[in-house]
């Protein structure tokens, strides 16, 4: 699924931490997302656009190996002038 991002799914959030100025994500399929750019284990959960959230660990604890920026339960968000 080239071109999309958690940030497209409808299970995935997102909250502006105003203390850092950054984003940090959530998803309610129970994957961790996190910037894979950033290779520090704290600061990784952060990022400054939402766009930048992939899954790497899976609900089971597990390193999740993607091959797209999606996970496969992927499901599109359904935007507002869709309805």
């Amino acid at each position: 699924m080239p071109g999309l991002h958690c940030a497209d799914c409808e299970f995935s959030s997102f909250k502006l931490n105003k203390e850092v100025g950054l984003y940090q994500a959530s998803c309610a399929r129970g994957y961790t997302l996190a910037d894979p750019r950033n290779h520090h284990e704290i600061t990784q959960h952060f990022a400054d656009t939402i766009d930048k959230f992939v899954p790497i660990i899976d609900p089971f604890g597990n390193e999740y190996l993607r091959k797209t920026n999606v996970c496969d339960e992927f499901t599109r968000r359904i935007q507002k002038a869709d309805r």
